[in-house]
């Protein structure tokens, strides 16, 4: 079974999962999964560091991720904001120094390492459900989605049969320009077909056409930036893949890296231009 077989097989009863607990009413099921994504994300990071003899602190890392993301997933964000959640993060990792019988002259390695981690998927991670909870936040998801799954796609293959000029050799070797151009084209294409379906189906959108080709412009390139600062982190790591958890795509983190920067960019833009 080759790769892109695999791939496929993989990525349509994953996606038609998430697509239900996306639309799934009852939100409690998506947070969950949206924490067990985040936290499977962060335990890869903490391997690939630890792989790399940078030590990390897993207990404490868990526990700050949990600070920073249970109010959003039991909904208590009225009394204990993401702010105050994060700070608590901090704190509990900066104790750390206290109880951990690590040589002190490993600590700032270990904190900082450890904090890192805890801060990208904490903070980055929060707005899959601050999306969630919008107008339309199922909907709004769906695009989230759809924009980020066709650069990935459409990249691939026109990279694959016509990449020519490297994009960013020393963070991807195998990104090219026309990647990039193949998958702004089916970005703006998919959306176009989903506002033209929406629109059919008699649902309303907040967007118009020249959102379409804004959103496509600004979420083609934030997931490919999302897409380069992983690749970073896992080259500075000596790693290939984050991960080996799902067949084809590698670990959790190769598969929400680019959607982890393209949400706060989603939701930024319709908390500013589309009140």
């Amino acid at each position: 079974m080759g790769p892109l077989t695999k791939r496929v097989l993989v990525a349509i009863p994953a996606m038609i999962f998430l697509l239900g607990l996306t639309f799934w009413d009852w939100t409690l099921p998506f947070r969950i999964l949206v924490v067990i994504g985040l936290a499977l994300a962060l335990w890869e990071f903490l391997n690939l560091a630890d792989a790399h003899k940078l030590k990390t602190l897993r207990v404490e890392a868990f526990l700050s991720l949990a600070f920073m993301l249970l109010p959003w997933v039991l909904q208590w964000w009225a009394q204990w904001n993401g702010s105050d959640a994060f700070l608590m993060g901090l704190f509990l990792l900066t104790l750390s120094f206290l109880w951990s019988r690590r040589p002190l002259k490993d600590m700032v390695v270990s904190v900082s390492v450890t904090f890192f981690g805890v801060a990208y998927f904490g903070v980055l991670g929060r707005y899959f459900f601050l999306l969630r909870d919008l107008p339309q936040g199922s909907w709004m998801l769906l695009w989230l989605y759809i924009a980020t799954w066709a650069y990935d796609t459409g990249g691939y293959f026109a990279g694959r049969f016509w990449g020519r000029h490297h994009f960013a050799p020393l963070a991807s070797p195998k990104k090219s320009v026309e990647g990039c151009i193949g998958g702004f084209i089916l970005v703006l294409l998919s959306l176009l077909g989903l506002w033209k379906g929406m629109q059919a189906w008699g649902l309303t959108t907040p967007f118009n056409f020249t959102d379409l080709v804004v959103l496509s412009i600004f979420l083609s390139f934030f997931g490919q930036l999302g897409d380069l600062v992983e690749s970073i982190i896992k080259r500075s790591l000596s790693a290939k893949d984050s991960g080996s958890l799902l067949p084809g795509h590698g670990g959790v983190f190769d598969r929400i890296d680019s959607l982890l920067f393209n949400a706060p960019i989603l939701f930024y833009y319709l908390l500013f231009f589309k009140k």
